[in-house]
């Protein structure tokens, strides 16, 4: 009977294996037609995100991949939805062959091109994608600024477990953002609440909020590169959200790129680690702030903040104590210590590279006895 058990078992174990690795393809309108003759689904090129939450739902219960081919996919607000394409439910891979396989926004849709919603909906790794909302043609997107989110359901790609000023409860989690292009947002590029989230060696362009942001924490914004050569409020940040990695990002202003933000986390947020990042202002590129550091336990080691002579001199704000400012190379810059929490918590600057970079003292425990270099 044992023998028997052990057997059924290891076969109930294969076969949600195998369902696991399920791929459903969605082949676009203009995809070769060696791609449309194997594919599950053919897009038509109207409102494409049809056949792509097709795919999404014929899936079991187990989860697995949704491919799609080369080729444009046109996008389209679903009814009474918060977006065109839609993912209810975890364990869901959607997976692009690169930036040849584009996911285009239609105008005057106002949505997210990409939505993953519902409690504790989780484990979902979206890749290997261009996305384009198409802001200048979608330019309407505001939201209640009186209902939590409403204003920030314009986005590239989103996950929030519900819908704006909805039910509470489990977050969604473990949702990972790899290998895509994410451009021309009305509000944020990607926005993600919940823990585990991974936004991991994206190439990311101009959004009218963040570029990524990341909520709640635990999470990692690792390796990306973003591009800004228009009105932007901030590459990289985090709100309301604490232990959270900015590590191997880039930041470049281009001529003509209007950034308010580079990287900053949110007040009253903790232990964040920003290394090993640059930032290149180009000459005629802003930037408003380089860094806002608002919350405490921060460390920030290892980066390359190169802001072009030609310029005006570009700040970095610390707002909170307990952070670490140390083997960084400044170019150009300001150090702002303005420590809004009045904790006292130390606040160490040493061992930098300043080529043309002082240090502001306003408000805060700051040790800074050992200079750095001038």
């Amino acid at each position: 009977m044992r023998v028997l058990l052990a057997l059924l078992l290891s076969c109930v174990a294969f076969n949600a294996a195998a369902h696991s690795d399920a791929t459903l393809v969605v082949a676009a309108a203009d995809a070769a037609s060696a791609s449309k003759a194997s594919a599950d689904y053919v897009a038509d090129g109207e409102g494409d995100q049809e056949e792509i939450n097709a795919a999404i739902r014929a899936l079991p219960a187990v989860g697995g991949t949704v491919q799609l081919t080369e080729g444009t996919f046109d996008i389209r607000r679903v009814k009474d939805a918060l977006g065109g394409i839609l993912i209810e439910r975890s364990n869901v891979v959607l997976a692009g062959r690169g930036t040849s396989t584009k996911l285009i926004q239609a105008p005057e849709q106002e949505t997210n091109v990409i939505r993953i919603i519902g409690l504790g909906v989780g484990y979902v790794t979206i890749r290997d994608l261009y996305v384009d909302a198409n802001r200048d043609a979608n330019p309407l997107g505001e939201g209640d600024p009186n209902v939590s989110h409403a204003r920030f359901e314009f986005c590239g790609i989103k996950a929030f477990r519900s819908v704006p000023g909805g039910s509470s409860g489990a977050d969604t989690h473990h949702i990972t953002i790899r290998n895509c292009h994410v451009v021309n947002a009305r509000r944020l590029g990607i926005m993600l609440e919940g823990p585990n989230m991974h936004v991991v060696d994206n190439v990311l362009g101009n959004a009218n909020s963040d570029v990524v942001e990341i909520l709640t924490g635990p999470g990692e914004m690792r390796g990306n590169y973003a591009e800004i050569t228009g009105r932007t409020h901030v590459a990289f940040g985090s709100d309301r959200g604490s232990n959270i990695i900015m590590s191997g990002n880039t930041v470049h202003v281009r001529k003509g790129g209007d950034i308010d933000i580079g990287f900053r986390s949110w007040a009253n947020s903790k232990h964040h680690t920003i290394n090993g990042n640059v930032i290149r202002v180009e000459a005629g590129g802003k930037m408003g702030r380089a860094m806002d550091i608002r919350g405490t336990e921060t460390t920030v080691t290892g980066n390359s903040l190169l802001n072009h002579a030609d310029n005006p001199i570009l700040p970095l704000y610390i707002r909170g104590g307990n952070t670490v400012l140390t083997g960084n190379v400044f170019e150009n810059m300001t150090l702002i210590v303005d420590d809004e929490t009045e904790s006292q918590k130390p606040i160490l600057i040493r061992d930098n590279i300043m080529e043309n970079t002082t240090i502001d003292h306003r408000r805060g425990n700051l040790n800074s006895e050992k200079r750095s270099t001038q």
